[in-house]
């Protein structure tokens, strides 16, 4: 029977392997003082996710499940690529700052999409979620934001604070789904595939939460360590497309 200590065994070591190559992005960025480098790997790496989910679509034929799901993933990132994009012209590039609001909001946009990909999963297998997967969809994400909440209390950051709350709870409601994903999958030969899926989502959901607590003191910038995470997170997410072709 496949487990989860044994399957953790089996499958931990590229993903690890990936994310000490996103430490070591972060740390070029820092030390050597590259951050073009790190802003344009920003931005490539929810392109390189877009495209690989949209190829292993059209491996599975666009079916229902699979190929609708892996759709509705790559569109997520599409749409997150394109934030990224707004950033790095209208931001970084032209300093327009008024049109920060433009990628938070296609950034922000991406979160549904990855959500209905995991959705799509979860609805077509299991008719009913049990009462552990009920507690993991609403725990994670009250947890999450109740920690986020307690960092923030006591500092003295206005307003600001509020508006990066939907962005962390959007962001710990698709880790969340990740972790309901799992407990369907975990006794199937799809769980290597999605074990990876949530270690990719949960390093990306660590980098959300970093980036808008920075953000809301006014301490962002390349030099965060949200940033390595986010490149970790795609990576992983491009190997863990690659282990659920292998799989079927």
């Amino acid at each position: 029977m496949l487990t989860f200590y044994g399957e953790l065994k089996r499958s931990y070591k590229i993903p690890a392997v990936i994310l000490v190559a996103g430490v070591g992005i972060y740390l070029a960025g820092t030390v050597a003082d590259t951050t073009m480098f790190t802003r344009v790997t920003l931005v490539a790496a929810p392109a390189a996710v877009s495209i690989s989910c949209f190829l292993t679509s059209k491996v599975y034929g666009h079916s229902r499940v699979f190929g609708r799901s892996c759709m509705l993933l790559g569109t997520g990132y599409a749409v997150t690529f394109a934030g990224e994009m707004a950033y790095f012209y209208y931001v970084d590039h032209l300093r327009l700052a008024e049109y920060a609001a433009l990628g938070d909001a296609l950034i922000f946009s991406g979160y549904p999409f990855m959500m209905a990909h995991i959705v799509v999963n979860v609805r077509y297998f299991v008719e009913r979620l049990g009462a552990v997967q009920k507690l993991l969809l609403a725990g994670i994400p009250g947890f999450v934001l109740a920690g986020y909440c307690l960092v923030l209390i006591g500092t003295h950051v206005g307003d600001s604070a509020y508006y990066y709350i939907p962005f962390v709870f959007s962001s710990s409601i698709l880790l969340g789904l990740a972790a309901v994903a799992f407990s369907t999958f975990r006794q199937t030969i799809l769980i290597s595939a999605w074990f990876v899926l949530l270690v990719g989502i949960t390093l990306g959901t660590m980098g959300d939460i970093l980036y808008n607590y920075a953000s809301t003191l006014g301490a962002y910038s390349f030099g965060d360590f949200s940033n390595a995470l986010w490149i970790a997170s795609s990576l992983i997410m491009i190997y863990a497309l690659h282990k659920h072709r292998k799989s079927i």
